[in-house]
């Protein structure tokens, strides 16, 4: 099925609204729109090239097992896992923060399990986006993301390396450290920006990361939930893969853990 039909198929009235203009409107030579065509305008042009692909995509995320995109599935599945595992350690950190002092302990043990799956998934898209420009023909075929998306990437990689490694360097110098308000404040800033690109994110691909990530996973369907009957090469490569971040992560927070103590302790004095 084309990507026209599914608009189609999702918005019927889709490429109507956008070109063809209102009935109840009419108009004559040089005279200025109405108010109500001249509202309707910014809208239609905002709806169409920008939020309606993204809305089509979520709705639809059987996209990436069709055409060119089918032929870099592989790369999706591996992303997709990846998301998933960063989107449920995200969850609980938000659970975390309103209650920071009570939970601290918590928060900065997921934060240290966050940080590899977090690498990992920005070397797996880093290899798509330089496959890209550097004109693979696989990629090249597959596409770009929706242009919201590219122009949000940069800043949602700056921010969440600068949220990261603010958070590490918190926990090294310690709740009495001479720099510590500095890099909360760091930490705090970068917290804001990234929460606001990342919910951009997780609200554009969390169906599609379900739908392949589960079909990785080899599942069919839970409840009303389905997932992909596609199955790409390597699909143990890509899972001992994740086997492997998971286990990193695990070494990660047992080589960091020392760190903890003293901001729990603080939190709770």
């Amino acid at each position: 099925m084309t990507s026209e039909k599914k608009i189609n198929k999702s918005f019927p009235s889709y490429p109507n609204y956008i070109a063809r203009p209102s009935r109840d409107v009419e108009e004559v030579p040089g005279a200025r729109p109405s108010s109500r065509a001249a509202h309707r305008a910014p809208t239609t042009s905002l709806l169409g090239p920008v939020v309606l692909p993204i809305v089509e995509d979520i709705l639809n995320p059987e996209v990436d097992d069709e055409g060119p995109k089918s032929k870099v599935l592989g790369n999706t599945r591996l992303t997709s896992l990846l998301g998933l595992i960063i989107f449920i350690e995200l969850a609980v950190i938000g659970i975390t923060v309103p209650a920071i002092g009570q939970l601290f302990t918590l928060h900065a043990i997921v934060g240290y399990l966050l940080i590899v799956p977090i690498v990992f998934k920005l070397v797996s898209t880093g290899y798509r986006f330089f496959r890209y420009y550097f004109k693979n023909e696989k990629y090249a075929k597959a596409g770009p993301p929706r242009i919201v998306l590219r122009l949000a990437a940069p800043v949602l990689v700056l921010s969440t390396i600068i949220l990261m490694v603010s958070g590490v360097v918190l926990m090294i110098i310690g709740p009495t450290g001479n720099a510590e308000p500095l890099w909360k404040t760091i930490h705090q800033a970068s917290f804001v920006v990234w929460f606001v690109v990342t919910a951009l994110h997780v609200v554009s691909y969390i169906s599609k990361a379900t739908y392949q990530g589960g079909a990785e996973l080899g599942l069919k369907r839970f409840g009303p939930i389905r997932f992909s009957r596609k199955r790409p090469s390597y699909r143990l490569v890509r899972l001992s893969l994740v086997v492997v971040v998971m286990l990193l992560s695990v070494v990660t927070l047992i080589t960091q853990y020392h760190y903890i103590a003293p901001w729990t302790n603080y939190f709770q004095g």
